[in-house]
């Protein structure tokens, strides 16, 4: 027989080790698990962040295309009445625009994105011109006049003089962009401008949900 000394050191010789594979096997088992949660919690956050980003674009590519439309639908009423313009206001805009403009660099090539920043340098020149003019003053009447015109100039070119003849309040937006008398690159834009909106609404239904 063995001794006892000897088979109670053995036993806890086979216990230390027993327990150290046991050890071993939870911790490999514990950290597997917690590298699924870390995945998991980071694809979350992937995807909440994606859901942000959508919605951040939805709501400046919205602006910007506001700010679109109501340079043009403005600058149209005015011009079609000008004989009955009585003050004189800036057009509506979103001052810091080159913000909203660099969230959609991934959206545009450079060219589209000099397009949007050209349209808010005409636009935010001849609103400040339009608002520091007297619409009782003859001479500053012509200013106001050819302030609405370079907005409409930059859009439509020489075809600003067709978009006159039309009643600008039947028109929608859709009908605007589709309309053939813009600027094919404004055209493409303000097309684009909808999908990203369209794309950035169930964005954020689904941060909502």
């Amino acid at each position: 027989m063995l001794p006892i000394a000897l088979v109670t050191a053995l036993i806890s010789a086979g216990g230390l080790v027993l327990g150290s594979v046991i050890g071993a096997i939870c911790s490999i088992f514990i950290n597997k698990v917690s590298l699924h949660e870390q995945v998991r919690i980071q694809r979350e956050n992937l995807n909440y962040q994606e859901n942000c980003n959508a919605k951040e674009k939805y709501i400046n590519a919205n602006i910007i295309r506001l700010d679109f439309c109501n340079a043009i639908y403005q600058s149209v009423r005015v011009l079609q009445n000008m004989d009955n313009y009585e003050v004189s206001y800036s057009i509506p805009m979103y001052k810091d625009y080159h913000k909203i403009i660099a969230t959609l660099c991934d959206e545009y090539s450079l060219k589209e994105l000099s397009y949007i920043y050209q349209f808010y340098g005409i636009l935010e020149i001849n609103s400040k011109k339009i608002e520091g003019s007297n619409s009782k003053d003859l001479n500053d009447r012509i200013v106001i006049q050819n302030s609405f015109k370079n907005i409409l100039i930059k859009l439509y070119g020489e075809n600003y003089i067709k978009l006159l003849s039309k009643n600008i309040d039947c028109l929608s937006f859709n009908e605007l962009y589709c309309d053939s008398l813009m600027k094919k690159g404004y055209r493409d834009i303000l097309k684009s401008l909808d999908v990203i909106c369209n794309m950035g609404y169930k964005g954020k239904d689904d941060l909502n949900s």
